[in-house]
This record gives structure tokens, C-alpha cells and sequence, in this order.
């Protein structure tokens, strides 16, 4: 289960980039017919949320699926094991999805500048173990702003010695993370559209 720490990892990586790039894949007058078959702004980039997220399934499968069909492993994973795996991958991918989605050029004009600060924030949530250890007294709890992902990558890494609550709490936590983060994101959308209306 160790080696789906990277593949999970890597996909995370993946999701954020294909949602970084299909959220603004649409000139501004594209979007505006695709708005209006749509019918309204919230329904068009729930879909562009939902895509990039599916998307990431079928390589999902592929991570999950291929080193275990060509015995790529020390020993074959049990059903349980490969399950426990995929969903571990699809709800990182969606930690991912959730991440890049505010990094649209709705919120930062400049694209050059948004894919920096995105890439910034992939690395400081890779990263995340390393800097909760050099963190002062009282600031620790700043960890819980980035995405859960090192706690999906500590219960795969550890698999056997995990309880059954810390398997399935990693899993609710980045899908939970995921849709807080996406509402949010869809409710100061919603608020920009407004008031740029009346402005």
C-alpha cells in the first residue's frame, strides 16, 4: 500500500493541473454561450468542477489497477486493499480539483502569475509534515487551511497499522475539504457576478 502513497500524490498533482487548465479553457465570449445554454453561472462551473473531477477517475483506475494486474508488488493486494486504494485516489483527486478552482483567472487576472501560486501552494501541501514540525506554539492549527492530503499519504504508507477510523477518516476529511472548498469558491463567484452586476 506504501507505493499508492506516490501514485496518489502524483495524481493529486495531475487533478489540480487538469482543473487549473479546463476552468478557464473558454474565451470570455465562449463562456457566455456556454452560460446561457447552461442557464446561469453556478451550473456552468459546478460542471467545469465535477469534469476535471471525473477526468481524474479513469487515471485513477490506472494507478490502482495496473501495478496490481502485471504484479508489479512484493504480494497481490487483497479486494479490500485495491477498493480502500481507489478511493483513496479519487478523493485526493478531488482535494486537487477543489485546490486549483481558485486559482481562475476570475480571481487572478494574470495566468503566469496564478500557475506560480498554485504551484506554491501543491509544494507547501507536499510538504506540509516538515513545516508543522517548525511551526511556533499556537500556529499549528494554520496545517488545517491546506488540503488533508499528507493524512491520506501517512494511513497508506502505514495501511496494516492503521485503525478502520483513521482509514475512513482520511477519506471524509479530503472529500469534506473538497466541498467546503468548492462551495466557497462558488459563493464568492456568485458574489463577484453580483457585484460586478451592480456596479
Amino acid at each position: 500500500m506504501a507505493s499508492y502513497a506516490f501514485s496518489t500524490t502524483f495524481l493529486f498533482i495531475i487533478s489540480a493541473v487538469i482543473c487549473y487548465t479546463f476552468i478557464d479553457i473558454e474565451t470570455s465570449n465562449q463562456e457566455s454561450v456556454t452560460m446561457l445554454h447552461s442557464g446561469s453561472l453556478l451550473k456552468l462551473y459546478i460542471s467545469k468542477l465535477v469534469y476535471s473531477w471525473l477526468f481524474s477517475v479513469p487515471l485513477a483506475l490506472y494507478a490502482v489497477l495496473f501495478p496490481a494486474l502485471f504484479q508489479k508488488f512484493d504480494r497481490n493486494p487483497s479486494f479490500e486493499e485495491l477498493c480502500m486504494s481507489l478511493i483513496y485516489h479519487v478523493s485526493s483527486s478531488w482535494l486537487g480539483v477543489a485546490l486549483a478552482c481558485w486559482f481562475s483567472s476570475k480571481f487572478i487576472r494574470s495566468r503566469v502569475m496564478s500557475f506560480l501560486l498554485l504551484s506554491v501552494v501543491v509544494v507547501v501541501t507536499l510538504s506540509v509534515q516538515g513545516i508543522e514540525n517548525i511551526l511556533p506554539e499556537g500556529l499549528e492549527n494554520m496545517i488545517l487551511l491546506l488540503p488533508p492530503l499528507n493524512s491520506t499519504v501517512n494511513v497508506l504508507v502505514d495501511y496494516d497499522a492503521a485503525t478502520l477510523y483513521s482509514k475512513l477518516n482520511v477519506i471524509g476529511a479530503s472529500l469534506l475539504y473538497g466541498v467546503i472548498s468548492a462551495a466557497l469558491f462558488l459563493f464568492m463567484l456568485h458574489r463577484r457576478k453580483l457585484d460586478s452586476s451592480y456596479s
